[in-house]
């Protein structure tokens, strides 16, 4: 389609390492938008190859499609040493070949398309090994370590990489099912400001509600630590946190995509919001993501990402919000707390006199301070329970509004999840907005190798009654281990436990 031929960018992407005439090593970069007679390269024989391979498509532009068939090629030249540096040797024998027609370069594309590492999902079937974190994270001893402690339960490693400034790990990049990292488009932050970004409108006519463009802003997406030949180059815009990778009850790869997506895309592709231009992003997103269109499950949105509110569970199984529920629980709690309250009340007096002889004065003395500090502590509960249940009227209040207002959304997500062939499985919700310090559907989910089990790694609230709650639901719904981690910090900075990590 080309759409890349709308985008220029001056962030430089980094290719392979390669000698030079001058047998130093030189860095191969280029960015969207540059031409491609301008990418100058310091090594003849590797000048050579570029006449006899033609990666451009034809417009002399770089493209993001182009970029993977040359990656592809570099890492079939690479593919004896793997030091991801391209020396004369491997060049020359590469070249030689290339010029007595014993290499082709579309057998190398084909074979490189026909080689998967297997299917990667969200979900609960994974295997997780390792689960990296940015760098910035070291020093956080609490929530790392807590991780740590569940990684040698459960057999997964921890590792850190670099993402620039951000916590966001998963935001930043895509695990295909594949497993190649996507990098998504990656613009001038400029771009955005510049542009006037509507809310996408569903084809029921509702409002998608979101607030993307981290990515742009922060402008780390290209630092993360992973090798060439993991890489994918996209052309569409898309961050982590709005695509869950997912399989479908036969265990064949899926996804399901944000339409925030859409819209920012199109908007950065600077695409007119139109049915085809609108089919034609969805078709690219599918590529993108290495999936045909009718593996792709678009949803309309009222989340900042839709990892925040949902979750991949068993094969074909998608766990949603259920705000009904949420308030129904809610609710049972306030009623118990109210009681509580009562029977404070009720018992709110003196201490009784331990025999029925006249009291000394210095008796009578010690029982006043005795009374005194017993309704002194039997006030500090009261107002304890007294604050605990005005922050959960105020909590059912605010779901009780947000149901309401996004009830005809979330039924078309849900018509859509149905018809993309997943079962729903209603979990509890009691997140109320991006920034909530309550949210239990944004975790990592995954069976060990080491147990068995599957197991399920979500935030820690300070209402320990609520996990308590969501726990069962989970366990119901076919994790045998729940764990609540301590990200109460990030979760008021928009993102829980799954958007601070990238899973292996």
């Amino acid at each position: 389609m080309g759409f890349s031929n709308n985008i220029i960018n001056n962030e430089f992407i980094k290719f392979f390492k390669y000698k030079n005439d001058k047998n130093g090593i030189s860095e191969m970069n280029t960015f969207y938008g540059q031409k491609w007679s301008d990418l100058k390269i310091n090594n003849k024989t590797l000048n050579s190859i570029f006449t006899q391979i033609q990666v451009d498509d034809g417009d002399g532009i770089v493209q993001a499609n182009e970029l993977n068939k040359l990656n592809k090629i570099f890492n079939y030249i690479d593919k004896q040493k793997k030091d991801g540096i391209l020396d004369e040797n491997e060049l020359k024998d590469f070249d030689d070949k290339l010029k007595c027609g014993k290499i082709n370069i579309e057998d190398i594309l084909n074979e490189s398309k026909n080689s998967t590492t297997g299917i990667w999902s969200e979900g609960l079937d994974r295997n997780i090994s390792t689960i990296k974190l940015s760098k910035i994270h070291q020093n956080n001893t609490t929530f790392v370590n807590e991780l740590k402690e569940i990684g040698k339960e459960q057999g997964f490693s921890i590792d850190f990489i670099e993402s620039g400034n951000s916590p966001w790990v998963e935001d930043s990049s895509i695990r295909r099912h594949d497993g190649k990292i996507y990098i998504p488009l990656h613009s001038n932050p400029d771009d955005l400001i510049e542009l006037n970004v509507q809310p996408f409108v569903s084809e029921r006519g509702n409002e998608n509600v979101s607030g993307q463009g981290a990515i742009v802003y922060e402008g780390h997406a290209f630092s993360l630590n992973i090798d060439s030949e993991n890489k994918y180059y996209g052309t569409s815009y898309l961050e982590g946190g709005n695509v869950l990778n997912t399989k479908n009850s036969d265990g064949k790869p899926a996804a399901i995509v944000g339409e925030e997506s859409i819209g920012l895309s199109l908007e950065l592709m600077r695409l007119e919001n139109t049915p085809e231009n609108v089919n034609n992003v969805k078709e690219q997103i599918a590529k993108d993501l290495g999936l045909e269109s009718n593996q792709v499950t678009f949803i309309p949105q009222h989340e900042f990402h839709i990892d925040m509110i949902y979750h991949p569970l068993k094969n074909g199984e998608i766990a949603i919000p259920d705000y009904q529920k949420g308030i129904e629980l809610l609710e049972e709690q306030e009623g118990l707390i109210k009681e509580s309250i009562q029977e404070e009340k009720s018992n709110l007096g003196n201490v009784s006199q331990s025999n029925s002889s006249p009291p000394s004065l210095i008796e009578k003395i010690r029982l006043l301070r005795q009374n005194q500090e017993h309704r002194l502590e039997q006030n500090k509960t009261i107002d304890k329970l007294q604050r605990e249940l005005l922050d959960i009227h105020s909590r059912i209040d605010d779901l009780k509004e947000l149901d309401e207002k996004t009830r005809n959304l979330r039924q078309e997500a849900n018509d859509n999840l149905q018809a993309g062939g997943y079962t729903l499985v209603k979990i509890p919700c009691f997140t109320t907005k991006s920034n909530d310090s309550i949210n239990f559907m944004n975790g990592v989910g995954g069976t060990s190798k080491k147990t068995g089990e599957t197991f399920y790694i979500t935030n820690k609230s300070k209402n320990e009654n609520l996990q308590n709650v969501i726990e069962k639901y989970l366990k119901d719904a076919g994790i045998d281990k729940v764990y609540f981690i301590s990200t109460t910090s990030f979760l008021k900075r928009m993102g829980g436990i799954d958007c601070l990590t990238q899973e292996e």
